[in-house]
């Protein structure tokens, strides 16, 4: 393997924040790039600006507190660390933070072993024919939410859009998770400022410290396998109960509405076999017929309500905006779907047929992704374009970086769906767009999620276009989702419909 300590830019005897193993970076040059993140956090642009560091092929090693980051930027060495040699790699530290929220679920679980088997128990829940039938609740959610911001536009004229698909999502998440409506118990505002409280925390990294802390604790006690303990759980639960006491109640809310579920199926009390929920229960590991707690019920249900409808608010909410900042794109949109629909709603099986409609999905999460970045802790020494990963390093894949690659995409700043066509899509590019992560660790709810808001648009675009009310693009949240900092005000333009024929177009 190369010696990356000969060959790292600026060298490790020169102080600074940043270095790069390849890219010929001085040490004056470093540390005006690393202080130039500090505006770009206060306009919150550092996205980009991390997108637009040099070497964006090379390995970038960042110094932060409390811990060092290796970070990538290329869809090569991104898919060495979650494809090639993802066995190498688990999840990091940092999704501790996120555990206070969800629990020890999919997204959170640091022990391999125990990830597999709920893996195997949660992956046949997703299973096409199961998506496939969930289909009419999320086309009848956002038939019902075209009629709330008809009633609201009528009130007002205008509408915050971030605050009607957050809505929206959660109330496709309940219908379809629980088979009944919790948006009231549980209102999307609760769920958004718990979320950005821990994005917060995640963004700046204050996991790591507690993390180690509670792992020292646990091997003074004789535990010789920490790395899925609840105990930085419940250390950050006390520290946000000092700093964030409003979020904290909110999180408790939201655990007794979801314990509340859990008891009144055990109970018979809710008898339906045609939610998450239901079929949570009765889920079996194939290889050794083990089921789930009800401990780990609850987990897997706060992780798919927090990230799942998060992460699709944030994607919905960014397509309004785009589309309404791209009138062509909007109009091929209506197009599209008055062809393919006509006034009748969709179905599971017309998302094929709307490949544009898809493809204005696509694009939005390429250019503002819904999730801006992965973190893999190393388990054994690998190499990343010549850089030496020792054990226990941490590896962070910069999701926003791959989309925003100049040697992957053409002019990457631009919103342009034609991009994601069968037609155009090219293999590197396929590998670059990675929303949802990839490999083993790839969300399992993707297929879900996609469905979800290709269906929600289509349906939205039979009714409606959005306007922005202003010329100046909300700014976004510094938090692991980047969603709108704030109202996305837009006004609604109603459409007339088409003339039922009895038929589809």
């Amino acid at each position: 393997m190369a010696d990356s300590s000969r060959s790292l830019y600026p060298p490790r005897w020169a102080p600074t924040f940043l270095r790069w193993h390849d890219t010929r970076v001085g040490w004056w040059e470093s540390w005006r790039l690393a202080l130039g993140v500090i505006p770009r956090v206060r306009d919150h642009t550092v996205v980009d600006y991390a997108a637009n560091l040099p070497g964006a092929d090379d390995v970038l090693v960042a110094r932060v507190p409390f811990a060092r980051f290796v970070i990538v930027r290329s869809p090569k060495l991104a898919r060495q660390v979650l494809v090639t040699n993802q066995n190498n790699y688990m999840k990091s530290p940092e999704y501790d933070m996120l555990a206070v929220a969800f629990g020890r679920g999919l997204v959170t679980d640091l022990n391999e072993e125990q990830w597999q088997r709920n893996r195997r128990l949660v992956q046949p829940i997703f299973a096409k024919r199961n998506v496939d039938g969930f289909a009419p609740v999320m086309v009848a959610a956002a038939t019902e939410a075209v009629e709330r911001i008809r009633g609201l536009a009528a009130a007002d004229g205008v509408v915050d859009v971030g605050a009607e698909m957050n809505r929206l999502t959660l109330d496709i998440t309940s219908r379809t998770m629980f088979g009944t409506d919790i948006t009231g118990p549980m209102s999307e505002v609760v769920l958004e400022r718990l979320l950005r409280f821990f994005g917060r925390g995640f963004m700046t990294n204050l996991s790591h410290p507690l993390h180690n802390i509670s792992a020292w604790v646990l091997q003074r006690r004789g535990r010789t396998d920490p790395a899925n303990s609840r105990l930085p759980m419940r250390i950050m639960r006390t520290v946000g109960w000092v700093i964030e006491p409003r979020a904290m109640r909110d999180l408790r809310h939201a655990e007794r509405v979801v314990d509340g579920l859990i008891a009144d199926h055990r109970g018979g009390r809710i008898d339906r076999k045609d939610n998450l929920l239901a079929l949570l229960m009765d889920a079996a590991d194939p290889e050794t017929g083990y089921r789930y707690s009800d401990q780990e019920i609850h987990d897997e249900l706060m992780t798919f309500i927090g990230a799942g409808m998060e992460t699709t608010a944030t994607a919905l909410s960014w397509v309004w905006q785009l589309l309404s900042e791209h009138p062509e794109a909007r109009d091929r949109l209506r197009r599209e779907v008055a062809s393919v629909l006509g006034p009748r709603p969709a179905t599971a099986a017309d998302v094929e047929r709307l490949p544009w409609t898809q493809a204005v999905v696509a694009e939005t999460m390429r250019l503002l992704p819904p999730v801006i970045g992965l973190a893999r802790t190393a388990k054994g020494p690998d190499e990343l374009g010549g850089y030496r990963i020792r054990p226990g390093d941490t590896v962070a894949v910069f999701l926003h970086g791959l989309h925003h690659q100049h040697g992957v995409w053409e002019r990457p700043e631009e919103f342009d769906p034609s991009r994601f066509l069968p037609e155009h899509l090219e293999r590197e590019q396929k590998r670059a767009a990675i929303p949802f992560g990839a490999g083993k660790r790839m969300c399992v709810a993707s297929g879900f999620a996609s469905m979800e808001a290709t269906l929600v648009v289509a349906t939205f675009a039979q009714h409606l276009e959005f306007d922005a009310v202003s010329p100046e693009r909300v700014r976004r949240q510094i938090s692991f989702t980047g969603g709108p900092d704030g109202p996305l005000p837009m006004r609604p333009r109603f459409l007339a419909q088409p003339r039922r024929t009895g038929a589809a177009v």
